[in-house]
């Protein structure tokens, strides 16, 4: 059974009636933001979460120590208070997607049990990719708490009906809006027959990881360190959302191939070739993500040229659907020392390759959500970098202790 449970939330206070604005104290996760994110963050405001989230680690041997000190600094001034018992937390973030709709995900942050991955109902989504975890774990070992809340998907039917019905009931406890215009808003849900109805859907079916494999990892190393630990340290905050079309907006993570020897073009489009009908294509644009949902191709593309990619019917066994699994494949038959690099933006992907960043850009489609909820069935893994979930919950909202 999944274990899903209220936990004594750590938040920002405010004097006034609710909601509380916390535009200027939430932050992006910290795994998408530079250096100058951080400090334009830390500017905004003398408590935003950053500065414990985010600490100058690299470049100050003492900043964990110094995130603890902060964090106790701003408990002992109210800044941050305890919830007097445990509860859930509904998070909400209502976004407009690229195509002009108004989205809603609805979802919940609890504390999420922690066990090796694929060995319970906690199914890991995606391949993981070699990542140093020794930054989050020096900060949990120093602060005790979870800074921001992985993403996990329950398969469980009606979770986000309860969740919208319970939010509706009431105004928000606090809300604030993101560089994106996405608003965040939370409630605290601590009635016990609302905590037992959340409990009762969320415990009910496996929860897959969508976002935070190397968080929930960490998790795992943190309570190993507390070896036979009955307090917190057993699980993980998480948000839950309903794995349904109308909960969440998959986007893509498209590749950036740099090759270990150099590569003529005519060599690269034969080597593309093996797996994809290849076909002169417009330059990169606006609409070439659209034009590649409505035709069921790829999109490479370097200095020289572009190319649409559609798989070849015989190229790969029926159950290779996903984009990710076929440029995996097709890379590994003819550049498997290929260098590739992940990015969800496709501006980013066509700078990087005219600015000689990379040597080749491939665009994918997004994963649906049928074929993630038949990949967690199924209890198998996605290629590493598979989606992007968007928007993205802030760090801030809700901290929760592991002491």
């Amino acid at each position: 059974m999944t274990v899903f449970r209220p936990f004594a939330a750590l938040r920002y206070t405010s004097d006034g009636a609710p909601p509380h604005d916390f535009t200027d104290l939430i932050a992006p996760p910290y795994d998408v933001l530079s250096a100058a994110d951080r400090f334009a963050l830390e500017q905004r405001h003398a408590h935003n979460s950053v500065r414990i989230d985010f600490p100058h680690g690299a470049e100050d041997p003492d900043a964990y120590t110094k995130a603890r000190t902060l964090l106790d600094d701003w408990l002992a001034s109210n800044v941050l208070a305890v919830d007097p018992k445990p509860s859930y937390s509904i998070y909400r973030m209502t976004a407009t997607d690229e195509a002009g709709v108004t989205r809603q995900t609805t979802g919940v942050l609890g504390g999420l049990g922690l066990e090796p991955p694929g060995t319970g109902d906690v199914l890991p989504h995606e391949e993981t990719t070699s990542k140093d975890k020794a930054d989050r774990l020096n900060l949990i070992r120093a602060t005790q708490i979870n800074t921001s809340p992985i993403w996990g998907l329950s398969l469980a039917s009606g979770l986000g009906t309860v969740l919208n019905r319970l939010a509706d009931a009431s105004p928000p406890l606090a809300e604030g809006s993101d560089e994106e215009g996405v608003v965040h808003q939370i409630w605290r849900i601590d009635d016990l027959a609302a905590i037992t109805e959340i409990a009762l859907i969320a415990q009910s079916t496996p929860v897959v990881i969508a976002d935070g494999h190397h968080r929930f990892e960490t998790g795992l190393a943190y309570l190993a360190e507390r070896s036979g630990s009955e307090g917190d340290a057993n699980a993980i905050m998480a948000l839950l959302v309903e794995l349904a079309d109308d909960q969440l907006v998959v986007r893509a993570i498209h590749r950036m191939v740099s090759f270990a020897r150099p590569m003529s073009t005519e060599t690269l489009l034969a080597g593309l070739s093996e797996s994809f009908e290849i076909a002169e294509s417009a330059s990169v644009d606006a609409t070439v993500t659209d034009h590649m949902a409505t035709n069921c191709y790829l999109t490479a593309f370097t200095k020289d040229g572009t190319w649409s990619c559609t798989p070849k019917p015989r190229a790969f066994s029926d159950d290779v659907v996903l984009d990710s699994t076929r440029v995996k494949l097709a890379l590994a038959k003819f550049a498997p020392d290929a260098d590739v690099k992940y990015q969800h933006s496709v501006n980013t992907v066509s700078r990087t390759v005219q600015d000689g960043g990379c040597d080749l850009g491939i665009l994918l489609r997004p994963a649906t959500v049928a074929q993630i909820r038949s990949v967690a069935n199924e209890r198998t893994r996605m290629p590493a970098k598979t989606t992007f979930f968007w928007p993205k919950p802030r760090t801030g909202a809700v901290f929760r202790s592991v002491r």
